[in-house]
């Protein structure tokens, strides 16, 4: 009975090695098995060559294949590369929302210069004097038409298209 029992369960295991090592053929390393009884009647499977006794030698194929130090050198570079990328990514976004609120306070002072320019008649601007006080003066014509213009251009420059 008990050696009916082993040879069921040899077959079974050999045949488990083998149908897994057919199912598993994708980057296939064959890999030996070897197959002996010791001296208590009991079946042994291991990688590993017995010291002393009689085996035999069962081949399988493995899917798993280690890589070499240079793959793991290579995928740690491309880790390093991507977090490089994220924090460039995160540096661009971080300056481009302070260029923003820059643009934002821009545009809303272009208009309110627009708005003061083309409403009001008789427009004063603040200056140093050759003597070092300040003293306030209108503007003349063309100075107010080029203030305008100025104006507008960082309308263009500052305010999105709506």
């Amino acid at each position: 009975m008990s050696t009916k029992l082993i040879s069921i369960t040899t077959a079974l295991l050999t045949g488990a090695l083998l149908i897994s090592s057919v199912s598993n053929c994708a980057n296939a390393k064959e890999i030996a098995i070897y197959r002996w009884v010791d001296k208590n009647n009991i079946v042994h499977f291991s990688q590993n060559l017995p010291q002393d006794g009689e085996y035999k030698e069962l081949s399988t194929i493995s899917s798993y294949k280690a890589l070499s130090k240079a793959e793991r050198a290579v995928i740690a570079e491309q880790e390093k590369s991507k977090e490089k990328d994220k924090a460039l990514e995160k540096q661009q976004d971080d300056f481009i929302a302070k260029n923003k609120i820059t643009y934002e306070k821009n545009c809303k002072a272009a208009r309110l210069n627009i708005k003061m320019l083309n409403s009001l008649d008789d427009i004063h601007i603040s200056e140093e004097k050759k003597d070092g006080s300040i003293g306030s003066r209108p503007l003349t014509a063309t100075e107010k038409a080029e203030k305008l213009t100025l104006s507008k251009r960082h309308e263009e420059l500052y305010c999105a298209k709506e």
